[in-house]
C-alpha cells in the first residue's frame, strides 16, 4: 500500500456544514491509511472554530492534531457564520471550552512545513485564502530561515483550493477575500488544483448522516442545525478534500494549465497559459457516483484507537 498523504486542511469551519463533512471525510481517508492529518487551520475570526474542529477530531479519536486560528478580528464572524460551531464548540468536549488558547495560523503552518520532509505536503484549502496569503508575506524567523513563500515551495507538493467558478463565475469563498484569493493564485510557488463551485453543487451529501450515524456525532449536529433534520447540500468541500488525497482517481479530469484572474469583487476567469502550473477540475463520472464514494466515508463510524 502507498504511503498516506499528509494533510493540512485551512477550513473556515463555521459559515457552511461542508466544512465539517470534509473534516469527516478526512478522517475516513485517515481510518483507511490513505491520509494522514497533519494539521489543521481555521480561516475566520469566530472564537468557535477551533472547538468545534477539536469536538470533530475527539470524535474521530485524533484529539492531539494541532488547531491554528486567524486572530485578526472581524472577518466572519458573528451570528450569521454560526450556524452550528457555537453550539458544538460550546457543548461538545474540547480543550478549548477547558480554556486552552488556539495558536496562530500562520506560526502553525510554518512550523507544521518546516517539521515536515520536502515536497511531502498537499494543503487542502477550503474556505476564504486569509491564512495562506499570510504564509506567503511571513519572513524568516524562529521557526525557519526561510520566508513562507520558499517554505511552501520546499515542502508543498500540491495546494488544493476549494474556490471560483470555472470558466469563470463568483464563488463565495474568492467573494469573501478576494485579495487573498488573488494574492494566492498569482504567487503560490507550487501547482494549483481548484475544485469550483460548479463540481461540488451537485453532488448532495449528508442524508446518510441521519439515517445510519448517532444523535451524539457533531457533524450529524452540523448538518441539523444548517439544514434540518434529514438534510443534504452541496459537496464543495468534501469534493476538495477527496482530490487532495486521491487525486483525480477516475472521479474528474484535470483542465490544461492556466491562468485565474480575481477581480476586486471575487469573481474569477480563466484562460489557458501552457507556462502556469494552475489547473481546475472537470467531472469525469456523473455526480451520483461520487456522492456515494463520499456518502459512504461520511457515516464511516471512526476507529478509536
Amino acid at each position: 500500500m502507498s504511503k498516506p498523504v499528509k494533510i493540512i486542511l485551512d477550513t473556515d469551519m463555521g459559515p457552511d456544514c461542508d466544512d465539517a463533512a470534509a473534516l469527516a471525510v478526512l478522517h475516513a481517508l485517515a481510518d483507511r491509511g490513505e491520509a494522514e492529518i497533519a494539521g489543521i487551520t481555521h480561516c475566520t475570526s469566530s472564537p468557535w472554530g477551533a472547538g468545534c474542529i477539536d469536538a470533530i477530531n475527539r470524535y474521530y479519536g485524533r484529539p492531539d492534531i494541532r488547531i491554528g486560528t486567524l486572530q485578526e478580528p472581524g472577518f466572519l464572524d458573528g451570528q450569521p457564520y454560526q450556524k452550528y460551531d457555537r453550539h458544538i464548540g460550546e457543548t461538545y468536549p474540547n480543550a478549548y471550552a477547558e480554556g486552552k488558547q488556539p495558536e496562530e495560523a500562520v506560526a502553525l503552518l510554518r512550523e507544521l512545513l518546516a517539521s515536515e520532509p520536502d515536497g511531502s505536503i498537499v494543503i487542502v484549502a477550503i474556505g476564504p485564502l486569509p491564512n495562506l496569503s499570510g504564509l506567503l508575506h511571513s519572513g524568516p524567523d524562529a521557526i525557519s530561515p526561510l520566508s513562507g513563500v520558499e517554505l511552501a515551495a520546499r515542502k508543498v507538493a500540491e495546494l488544493v483550493v476549494m474556490g471560483g467558478a470555472f470558466p469563470a463565475g463568483a464563488e463565495w469563498n474568492f467573494q469573501m477575500d478576494a485579495v487573498s484569493a488573488r494574492h494566492v493564485a498569482g504567487h503560490w510557488p507550487t501547482p494549483i488544483m481548484f475544485s469550483g463551485y460548479e463540481i461540488g453543487s451537485e453532488i448532495m451529501t449528508g442524508g446518510r448522516l441521519f439515517r445510519e450515524t448517532p444523535p451524539h456525532n457533531p457533524v450529524r449536529e452540523a448538518y441539523r442545525l444548517f439544514v434540518g433534520e434529514g438534510g443534504s447540500r452541496s459537496s464543495w468541500d468534501l469534493t476538495a478534500v477527496l482530490y487532495g488525497v486521491r487525486g483525480l482517481a477516475g472521479h474528474w479530469q484535470a483542465s490544461p494549465n492556466g491562468r485565474i484572474e480575481v477581480a476586486d469583487d471575487g469573481e474569477n476567469k480563466w484562460t489557458t497559459a501552457p507556462d502556469r502550473n494552475r489547473r481546475y477540475l472537470l467531472p469525469a463520472m456523473d455526480s451520483s457516483g461520487i456522492q456515494d464514494v463520499l456518502e459512504e466515508l461520511l457515516v464511516k463510524p471512526p476507529i478509536l484507537k
